[in-house]
């Protein structure tokens, strides 16, 4: 395997590089200077009328001249006029925040405001903005001794990830070029020949990393590999992480004697047993729940989202965030394979809390996203284009194929 703790390897750091990344990121890698505001907002969406948003906008600065003329009267103002119900009641407060929890316009606004000034009327996607500046929170700043282990980690991360692309292209060529063994790309790189008993073409419980990606095993059980014991190709396994394997002994799939296997089957039955047996008496409640609800008896309620899942089963947290949010509250049944059978109850639909929100990886996902539908839907147009129909049905992957690898 080739990866970064691979590339890490030989890399010397030079004290002087570590010292001069300290003086050109001091103040970055102190932290972010946080602020307090209030604000109030005049609730005006990007999709509302344009009398909407000019009867927005003049309140909002019939607002704003109230509070210029009488600031210490903000929080009152708040209170009563703030279309922002998380924090209308708590005078607007929004508590520190920095600059990547809050959009564009709101940012720039807070950030250029000194402590106790009021800003002008600020227009985001939301709608009008009054900000009132309450407390500065400014980073402390830390010494060069201080900060010295986290750069020298954060300089020899971005040394292994240079030298990991440099070594890529060898990795790639060795493996193929001397395909009998994987001794002379281990030796070219100074990586280390691992030998792994029992690999089979679905992974078993407990199994992961590379030797569960089902790239790698794909590569590992095709017939080249499998009939020639030739190393497969360098397979991209995650971010800067490639593997190659060669199959030394294979086993091929076979029904394995009853007797063997007699524990596993028993379970299995038992297991399917039980999952009919908790789906018929799960919709039953259903439905007795639906046509009374007042007699489901329910635990107390908890608020889950999919990035709290509060330990839930995934296929629970989909079937409430698919509830129809406009016939609250609503009884919903899932059923969980083995797992049994769930009934749940949506109460209500809570509004996201932006100030805890990881804005920047929330916009790199929606990104990564858009890309892939992209990509599919200008593969997909390709095919209508081009007329292309696949005839041949993609392969069955094989159970029980086992084999020992290098």
């Amino acid at each position: 395997m080739l990866d970064l703790e691979a590339a890490k390897k030989g890399i010397t750091l030079k004290a002087e590089d570590v010292k001069a990344y300290f003086d050109q990121n001091a103040a970055r890698l102190s932290g972010q200077e946080e602020r307090r505001a209030s604000h109030i907002l005049l609730a005006a969406p990007k999709t509302a009328s344009a009398a909407e948003r000019s009867a927005a906008k003049a309140k909002a600065d019939a607002l704003l001249a109230e509070v210029k003329k009488s600031p210490e009267s903000f929080a009152e103002v708040a209170k009563k006029n703030s279309q922002d119900p998380g924090s209308a009641v708590n005078g607007g407060d929004l508590d520190f925040f920095n600059r990547e929890a809050m959009v564009k316009p709101f940012a720039d606004a807070a950030f250029s405001l000194n402590k106790g000034d009021i800003s002008g009327v600020v227009e985001s996607d939301f709608g009008y903005h009054i900000i009132r500046l309450t407390d500065i929170k400014a980073p402390k700043q830390k010494s060069f001794e201080e900060m010295k282990p986290e750069i020298e980690q954060t300089l020899l991360k971005q040394q292994a990830q240079k030298k990991f692309a440099e070594m890529a292209e060898g990795f790639t060529n060795a493996v193929y070029e001397q395909a009998d063994s994987l001794k002379p790309a281990a030796d070219r790189l100074g990586l280390q020949v691992r030998t792994v008993a029992n690999i089979q073409r679905t992974p078993g419980p407990g199994v992961t990393g590379s030797l569960a990606n089902p790239r790698f095993l794909n590569a590992l059980f095709s017939a080249d590999s499998v009939e020639k014991k030739r190393n497969t190709e360098a397979v991209e396994t995650g971010a800067s992480q490639m593997i190659s394997g060669r199959i030394v002994q294979h086993t091929p799939a076979r029904t394995q004697p009853l007797a063997d296997v007699k524990d596993r089957v028993r379970e299995r039955v038992l297991a399917q047993l039980g999952a009919e047996a908790a789906k018929k008496e799960g919709v039953a409640k259903l439905e007795s729940f639906k046509a009374n609800p007042t007699a489901a008896s329910l635990p107390e309620p908890v608020t889950i989202s999919r990035e709290q899942s509060q330990r839930l089963p995934s296929q629970l947290i989909e079937a409430a965030l698919r509830a129809d949010a406009s016939a609250l509250p609503a009884i919903v049944g899932v059923d969980l394979g083995t797992q049994g059978y769930a009934v749940m109850r949506v109460n209500k639909v809570l509004e996201r809390d932006i100030k805890g929100a990881n804005i920047a990886q929330d916009r790199q996902q929606v990104t990564t996203w858009w890309t892939n539908a992209e990509a599919l839907a200008y593969y997909e147009s390709l095919k209508t284009r081009f007329k292309t129909e696949i005839k041949v049905a993609k392969p069955a992957a094989k159970k029980d194929d086992s084999t020992s690898v290098q």
